[in-house]
């Protein structure tokens, strides 16, 4: 009985050992023959200096930045500070942005005569009649900064809080 036992052990566990996942299975190394006692000595390897490749001539792939839109032409992004300077003053009256964003402050003059707009901190920006100044500015701190266009009016700008009129 020990006999059949042994048998059905034997065939029971190469029956499982087929079963199971799906990977490929390793291979072990084959084993060396021996070495026969009659045998010549073999050769040793030498390195030997190999030539390193060379540039080619033809043409080097354009790299992301030298393409068109490539890496490097984004533009900072700003937030707009939108001003009317017209017969009522300047509207808004108040505008919100958030603290330290740059700002694009963009001024329509709607007066038949040219208006000079001040912004605390800023270089003054001279808007001919019927047209639309921009200036690019650093982020500002959060705090209420005038904006002063004379006679046209005054407004202020809140930094450091939600965006919006």
């Amino acid at each position: 009985m020990p006999r059949r036992l042994l048998i059905a052990l034997l065939a029971a566990a190469a029956a499982l050992g087929g079963c199971g996942d799906d990977e490929e299975p390793t291979a072990a190394p084959a084993p060396t023959p021996p070495a026969a006692a009659t045998e010549a000595p073999t050769e040793t390897a030498t390195a030997t200096a190999s030539p390193s490749p060379t540039a080619t001539d033809g043409p080097t792939p354009e790299s992301p930045e030298d393409q068109e839109g490539g890496a490097g032409d984004e533009q900072e992004a700003r937030v707009p500070v939108e001003l009317t300077v017209s017969s009522g003053g300047i509207t808004p009256r108040q505008v919100s942005v958030p603290g330290f964003l740059a700002l694009e402050l963009v001024v329509r003059n709607e007066l038949p005569v040219e208006v000079v707009v001040r912004l605390e901190g800023a270089t003054p920006i001279a808007v001919a009649p019927g047209e639309t100044a921009r200036a690019k500015l650093e982020g500002r701190r959060p705090g209420r900064y005038a904006i002063d266009a004379g006679a046209a009016g005054k407004a202020v700008l809140v930094t450091g809080v939600e965006a919006g009129p």
